[in-house]
C-alpha cells in the first residue's frame, strides 16, 4: 500500500492528469460499446443471405460522349448527354431499343433510371423495360421486365413481345411500390436464374416470376417508349452463387408441398396448377417406381389413402396404376384426376412454368435413381429440378449420375454440424424440420456462410413464417401457397 501512495505523491499534477484522461477513455469506451451493442428494436431486421458472387460483364457508366463500344441502338433516337444514355420516343408506335451485352443463364441487370418526360409523339403510355433476353438484331422475340410510370403508381410487369403479331404477353404483374413521376432517380434491378426473375425496385424485390422466355443467344437490351428517359450506371453481372439462396430485399421462396394440398388432391397435376395460380415458385413433389419401374408422384408407400386401389406401388404395374383415380378422395370435383407419371408433371412444369423440389422417397437403387435422372433430362428440365431427400444414398446415386443437379438433404433432427454434413454430400440446400431450425437459430447463419439455402418444412401458420423469415430461412414449404404468397406480398409492400 505505501509503495502506491508514494507513486501517487511523486507524479503531483501529471498523476491527476494521467488519471482524468484514463477515466475519459473509460467513459468514451463505455459510450461507444453502448452503441454498438445497444438493445435492438423489437421488430429484428431480416438477416440478407449470404452476399452474390458476381462476376462483371458490363459496366457503363456514361462519362464518354457517344455510345459506347458494343452498343446498338436498333430502334429510336438514343444518344449520351451529360453522362447519361437518353432514349427519345419517336411515336411511331414501337418501342425505342438499344441492345448490349451477351448471352446469360444466371444473371443480374441493373440500372438508375430517370423519366425526364412523360407523354411522347402519339400519345403512348410511358414505360420503361429492362430487355431480358434479347437478340442482337433487336427483332422479336423479346422477353423483358416492364415498368410502366406516369405520376400515379404504375406497374411492374414481366413479358414477352412475340414475333409475328409483334404483341405483349404479360406473365406476371404487380402494383410499383411508389409513384416515380418525373426526374426522380430509381434504382431497378431483375435477377434472372433461367426462366426464373425477380425484380426490384429501389433495393426491395416487387414481383417475381417462374417464365421468363429463353433463347439460346439473346442479349441484354433498355427499352422506352412514351418518354423520354435517361440511364446511368448500367450493369450486367454473371451471378455464380447457388440460386437457391434467398437475396437481400426478397422474400421467403413459396414452395407447394404435393402442390396445393390443402385446396387439391396432393400430387396431381390439378394440385400443382392450384399451387403455381396461388404464387408458388415450386412444387415439391415425391417420386417413387412402379413395379416396372416407371417413376410416379406418389407420396406414401401404399396407393390407399389417396386413390381408389390398394396395396404398394411398388407391386402395382404401371397400367394399374394409370387406371386409379387419385382425386374422389378429397372431393367430388375433382373425380377422375390420376397419379401422374414423372414425366407427364415434367412436362406440365415445363409448358405451364414452375420448379420441382423433387423428393426421392424412401430407398432406391442406383438404377430406379438413373430413371428419375433420365426423366430429368429427357424433359430439358435439369436446369428446373432440385433433388431432396431423406436417403443420403439417394443423393449420392443422383452425384455420381447428374452432377448438375442441385441437392437438398431433408432432416427432421438437425445434425450436430450440418455444415460438415452439406459438404460431404455436396449439398445446396439444407432443409430441415421447422420446430428443429427455430431451436437452433444460428444455423441458417452458419449455412449462409458456407453457400447453402435452407428451406424448411412444413409450415402453415403465419405466426412460424414470422418466427423464419427474420432468420434468412430462403424456402417455405407449405400447404397453403397461396397464402404464404399473399404473406410475403403484404411485407414487400408494407412501409418499413
Amino acid at each position: 500500500m505505501s509503495k502506491h501512495r508514494t507513486a501517487r505523491t511523486s507524479t503531483g499534477r501529471g498523476g491527476r492528469f494521467a488519471l482524468v484522461v484514463l477515466v475519459l477513455a473509460v467513459l468514451c469506451g463505455l459510450v461507444a460499446a453502448y452503441l454498438v451493442y445497444r438493445k435492438p428494436s423489437a421488430e429484428p431486421r431480416p438477416v440478407p443471405a449470404a452476399p452474390a458472387r458476381e462476376e462483371s460483364v458490363v459496366v457503363e457508366d456514361f462519362s464518354e460522349a457517344g455510345l459506347p463500344d458494343g452498343w446498338k441502338a436498333v430502334e429510336g433516337d438514343w444518344k449520351v448527354e451529360d453522362g447519361r444514355l437518353v432514349g427519345v420516343p419517336d411515336g411511331d408506335g414501337r418501342p425505342n431499343r438499344i441492345v448490349f451485352g451477351r448471352h446469360l443463364t444466371d444473371f443480374r441487370l441493373e440500372t438508375t433510371v430517370r423519366f425526364a418526360e412523360v407523354g411522347g409523339p402519339g400519345g403512348a403510355a410511358p414505360w420503361v423495360a429492362l430487355g431480358l433476353d434479347v437478340p442482337a438484331s433487336g427483332t422479336a422475340p423479346w422477353a423483358a421486365g416492364l415498368l410502366r410510370g406516369g405520376a400515379t403508381p404504375g406497374f411492374l410487369e414481366f413479358a414477352r413481345r412475340t414475333p409475328g403479331r409483334e404483341a405483349w404477353d404479360v406473365t406476371d404483374k404487380s402494383v410499383l411500390p411508389a409513384v416515380v413521376g418525373t426526374d426522380r432517380d430509381v434504382r431497378l434491378a431483375v435477377e434472372v436464374r433461367g426462366t426464373r426473375a425477380r425484380w426490384f425496385f429501389d433495393g426491395r424485390e416487387a414481383l417475381r416470376t417462374t417464365r421468363v422466355s429463353r433463347t439460346a443467344d439473346g442479349g441484354q437490351a433498355l427499352l422506352v417508349d412514351g418518354a423520354r428517359v435517361s440511364f446511368d450506371d448500367v450493369r450486367v453481372a454473371k451471378v455464380t452463387e447457388n440460386a437457391l439462396l434467398r437475396p437481400p430485399g426478397s422474400p421467403m421462396a413459396v414452395i407447394g408441398h404435393r402442390g396445393a394440398s390443402s385446396a387439391a388432391p396432393e400430387n396431381t397435376l390439378m394440385s400443382d396448377e392450384v399451387a403455381r395460380r396461388g404464387g408458388a415458385e415450386w412444387i415439391e413433389n415425391d417420386v417413387q417406381p412402379s413395379k416396372d419401374g416407371v417413376p410416379y408422384v406418389l407420396h406414401d408407400p401404399e396407393v390407399d389413402r389417396t386413390t381408389d386401389g390398394t396395396g404398394l406401388i411398388r407391386s402395382l404395374t404401371a397400367a394399374e396404376v394409370d387406371a386409379l383415380d387419385a382425386g374422389s378422395w378429397f372431393g367430388p370435383a375433382y373425380a377422375g384426376a390420376r397419379v401422374p407419371t414423372l414425366a407427364a408433371q415434367l412436362d406440365d412444369l415445363r409448358k405451364r412454368g414452375g420448379n420441382m423440389l423433387l423428393e426421392i422417397k424412401g430407398r432406391h437403387s442406383r438404377a430406379e435413381v438413373a430413371r428419375i435422372v433420365e426423366e430429368v433430362r429427357d424433359h430439358g428440365m435439369a436446369d428446373r429440378v432440385v433433388v431432396q431427400s431423406f436417403d443420403t444414398e439417394a443423393l449420392k446415386h443422383t452425384r455420381e449420375l447428374a452432377p448438375e443437379l442441385p441437392l437438398g438433404l431433408l432432416r427432421a433432427k438437425l445434425d450436430p454440424d450440418p455444415v460438415a454434413v452439406a459438404r460431404e454430400l455436396g449439398l445446396s440446400a439444407y432443409n430441415p424440420l421447422a420446430t428443429e431450425l427455430l431451436a437452433r437459430p444460428d444455423v441458417v447463419k452458419d449455412l449462409h456462410a458456407a453457400g447453402v439455402a435452407v428451406m424448411v418444412w412444413t409450415v402453415d401458420d403465419a405466426t412460424h413464417w414470422s418466427a423464419l423469415e427474420p432468420l434468412g430461412t430462403d424456402g417455405v414449404i407449405t400447404n397453403r401457397p397461396a397464402e404464404l404468397s399473399g404473406w410475403n406480398a403484404g411485407r414487400l409492400h408494407s412501409p418499413r
